[in-house]
């Protein structure tokens, strides 16, 4: 017998455990989220948003932690007026946040710095059966879920119970001619100019709250096609085909849109001159505003007392399908973060079943899940708004900012610059194809 060797063997088994319980530890440090040298003993995640805030969110983000112990989260609430140049900064100068909040139009803008959800955290077919449709449509693409919201909000339509009970008006309008025949029947003038009662806020720019959110929603009702389905440009001026008849959607809906601020025009109730739209409806000034949830308490801050109530948005003709518009935020993750999977995961959860069932009950917003909308619509205060999520569309821009500019100077073109609409129509449609060929 090999005395030596004999010797030896206890210790080579010792050592064999040794590096085998190192190999286990070594992988486990490899596991829980997406990066490339990321550690899941301690991952520390920074989430920006802009509307929520600490005492909202925390309720969600510790029952994540008690269930995660290896991830911290950093939440940060964001100054809206000056957030998407400070994240804008931030993700620059390589140290922005793990997960941040974009709108639901800036995708295009962004899609360099965020990472897609992996296909292990999140598959498309059950992002689509979660999801409204507006949700889907703007955060994926090429077969890539990019983001996720806790709500979406649409717009609808508030309006003055006891302006429409004076005029002798039982309901609120449900298509656009009962809208321009009920405020016909509601405004009243001075007789030098100014509005002392307008029917519905609208057909200016300046003064009238998301005037090019009204437009958008306008154009989408009568069928308008922002951009070619390549987005490689615009077409949102283009003449279609409509129930047997080639008509131009977009001009219908700046017609339409513009006429309430024409002298010209039978629904002539608003101009330069009238109060900010959302203080004329709380002023008792404007029996009509088309607004989204949060306008609520806004409305009730200035006027506590106001008898109002909310409708959902005139359609053109309601033996089409219903048609509304929405402006949202969701979820994103960066691109630069070392987990890519854990922030991805931390999302999932935040927009799950489960999490927004608590959230909103002490958070009253409009679902963007459809599992929870039917328990929502009943609701006095967001159900309008809830049930418009699930037709609820959106307007495809290559650059948010400059396109919603375009839009409000079309407007202006027609109010203030003696343009005919076709003529800013055409102008906005060139303008919009010379943002750039951003194909989305």
């Amino acid at each position: 017998m090999d005395i030596g060797n004999f010797k030896m063997k206890p210790k080579l088994k010792i050592f064999k455990i040794f590096f085998a319980l190192i190999g286990i530890l070594l992988l486990s440090a490899g596991c829980g989220g997406g990066g490339t040298t990321q550690t899941a003993a301690r991952a520390t995640l920074n989430v920006w948003m802009v509307f929520e805030d600490s005492q909202s969110m925390q309720p969600l983000l510790q029952d994540y932690q008690s269930k995660h112990p290896n991830v911290s989260i950093v939440f940060t609430k964001k100054n809206i007026n000056t957030y998407q140049q400070d994240l804008l900064n931030a993700l620059a100068s390589g140290n922005g946040p793990d997960i941040f909040v974009i709108n639901n139009s800036w995708l295009p803008q962004y899609l360099d710095k965020v990472a897609p959800a992996p296909d292990n955290v999140w598959t498309m077919k059950d992002f689509k059966n979660a999801f409204v449709d507006a949700v889907v449509s703007d955060f994926t693409k090429d077969g890539k879920i990019y983001g996720a919201a806790m709500s979406v909000d649409s717009l609808a339509l508030y309006y003055n119970k006891d302006l429409l009970g004076t005029a002798g008006i039982a309901t609120p309008p449900k298509t656009w001619a009962e809208l321009s025949s009920q405020v016909q029947r509601i405004k009243r003038s001075d007789g030098k100019g100014y509005f002392t009662r307008s029917g519905v806020a609208m057909g200016t720019n300046s003064n009238v709250n998301r005037a090019v959110d009204i437009l958008y929603l306008m154009m989408l009702q009568q069928g308008a096609m922002p951009f070619s389905s390549d987005g490689l440009y615009p077409t949102f001026g283009r003449t279609v085909e409509k129930n047997g008849n080639n008509i131009n959607p977009g001009l219908s809906a700046l017609d339409f849109y513009t006429s309430f601020a024409d002298p010209s025009n039978s629904n002539y109730n608003w101009n330069s001159r009238s109060d900010y739209s959302i203080d004329a409806f709380a002023n008792g000034r404007a029996a009509f505003l088309y607004s989204y949830s949060y306008t609520r308490q806004t409305i009730l801050q200035k006027s506590p007392n106001l008898n109002f109530d909310v409708t959902g948005v005139p359609q053109p003709n309601l033996d089409d399908p219903s048609v509304n518009f929405a402006n949202y935020w969701g979820l994103a993750v960066s691109k630069q973060t070392k987990y890519q999977a854990g922030a991805w995961d931390l999302i999932k959860n935040l927009t799950s079943k489960e999490y927004l069932d608590k959230f909103y009950a002490e958070n009253k917003v409009p679902s963007s899940r459809k599992d929870l909308i039917e328990l929502q619509i009943q609701d006095p205060e967001i159900g309008v708004f809830a049930n418009a999520n699930l037709t609820a569309k959106t307007f495809y821009k290559p650059d948010q900012q400059k396109m919603d500019d375009i839009f409000g100077k079309m407007i202006d073109n027609v109010i203030l610059n003696g343009l005919s609409t076709q003529e800013a129509l055409s102008q906005a449609e060139q303008q919009v194809g010379a943002l750039g060929q951003q194909n989305y």
